[in-house]
């Protein structure tokens, strides 16, 4: 029974490997023959690194709040300022690509920084193991799209990975890294609240202090980014993103933007029955009360019973009760499947979380139909494409997987709960009665 215990996980674990290897190779060789990446990757193929050199041009011009209306926060234009030649960005941002290969240089780092981090995060975790998570992680589907997109979030993992992948020893480098990954991300501002629930008050104040330093401090350098223009903009974001439905369904973690479909200018019930659309509405709207109540019940009893949910977890639920509603970017389920290759083989929800990991690594994917075709330029080949906008097939199986998830690691974390319930009295009060673990610890089971 020992035996077999141990040789299922390495079976499953390795043909999770071997699938993710397959799907890249995959993405490779249709790159090769098409001259663009396939979907779910950016469809303007000329804007290849966007996020960044987007960022870098506003950086180095005026108007990045009142023009753009960015939602990024100042460090983002200090980081991308600073790592940048200023001469690069008197046009337009296509032309600082070819020009500015420092910024180029800088995401490809990045990139690998982001694998090595959480290739030592997944050794330090178990050894058996790292090798298969670490592949998966670093040519998956989300540290890819990610890397293609040039977006800040591979910044920001990077401190995530310190913070939660157990590889920090001292509270000031988790504050310092803490504070980053919020600036650079406003919603990493949500695993603070890990620490309150865990009565962690020290530590989630130096979290706070460290992060309004460096807003401040960035604020100044920048001369923009307040906190009222932030939210005029962010408020003006998501309307922008309400208008932009198949962009949203490509990469998603949620099936809220399905509902989108019904309403407007998309006549969903030209074609398909009506009862079909009530139904899928009807489960969609259901899912998506039931799924963030079940992450906000276990946040909730974390509060109890703080030593029935590890960290992580807790992190895990804190976050998955915002992405099943709303789609922060197919980038960030990065954060997702690192929190659940920090996971180990403890039963058969545990198990089914981490194969639904690997799925979700898979990188590529099956077109479902055509929508419309244009040519253009290619920044990647440098030549003339016939790129297609597609509906790809795991826009509806994605936000399924991380239900799934969800849903295992919640029902393993209600037993797990139950278990203190019959154990010990519940923690009520604002001070903690237990002993907290150190930061760097490494929790793959319940402190």
């Amino acid at each position: 029974m020992k035996l077999e215990r141990r040789i299922v996980p390495a079976v499953v674990e390795f043909t999770g490997m071997v699938l993710v290897i397959a799907g890249f190779i995959r993405v490779l060789s249709t790159f090769l023959y098409q001259g663009y990446l396939p979907a779910p990757f950016v469809f303007d193929i000329g804007d290849t690194f966007m996020d960044w050199f987007n960022t870098a041009y506003w950086a180095h011009n005026p108007g990045a709040y009142s023009v753009w209306r960015t939602v990024y926060l100042p460090l983002s234009f200090v980081v991308t300022g600073f790592l940048g030649d200023p001469g690069c960005y008197r046009n337009a941002p296509y032309d600082a690509r070819d020009c500015d290969h420092v910024g180029i240089v800088i995401i490809l780092l990045t990139y690998l920084a982001c694998c090595v981090v959480a290739a030592i995060a997944f050794r330090k975790a178990d050894r058996s193991t790292a090798i298969p998570r670490t592949v998966a992680m670093a040519i998956g589907g989300p540290l890819l799209f990610a890397l293609e997109r040039g977006n800040l979030i591979m910044l920001a993992f990077i401190p995530f990975v310190l913070a939660y992948g157990g590889l920090l020893k001292s509270r000031k480098g988790y504050a310092a890294a803490s504070a980053f990954m919020a600036n650079m991300k406003i919603y990493l501002v949500l695993p603070f609240f890990a620490l309150m629930v865990r009565r962690e008050w020290r530590l989630f104040e130096l979290c706070c202090l460290a992060s309004v330093a460096l807003y401040l401090g960035s604020l100044l350098i920048v001369g923009a980014g307040t906190p009222f223009e932030f939210v005029s903009n962010l408020q003006n974001w998501f309307g922008v993103r309400l208008g932009a439905i198949w962009d949203e369904l490509l990469y998603t973690t949620t099936y809220a933007p399905f509902l989108q479909l019904d309403v407007g200018q998309y006549p969903v019930r030209d074609f398909i029955e009506g009862r079909v659309v009530d139904a899928a509405k009807l489960f969609i709207e259901t899912e998506l009360i039931a799924s963030r109540s079940i992450a906000l019940l276990c946040v909730a009893l974390a509060w109890f019973y703080p030593r029935a949910i590890s960290t992580n977890r807790l992190v895990f639920f804190i976050l998955m009760q915002s992405f099943v509603v709303q789609n922060p970017g197919g980038y960030a389920i990065a954060m997702i499947v690192f929190l659940m290759f920090m996971e180990g083989w403890k039963n058969f929800a545990t198990g089914v979380a981490i194969v639904c990991a690997y799925l979700l690594c898979i990188p590529g994917d099956v077109t479902v139909t055509t929508l419309f075709e244009v040519e253009r330029q290619s920044w990647l080949t440098g030549r003339m494409v016939n790129s297609a906008y597609v509906l790809p097939l795991g826009s509806f199986i994605r936000p399924g997987l991380i239900l799934i998830v969800l849903w295992s690691l919640a029902i393993d974390t209600l037993i797990d709960v139950h278990r203190a319930v019959k154990a010990e009295p519940p923690v009520l009060g604002l001070m903690p009665r237990f002993r907290t673990p150190p930061i760097h610890a490494a929790e793959g089971a319940p402190a």
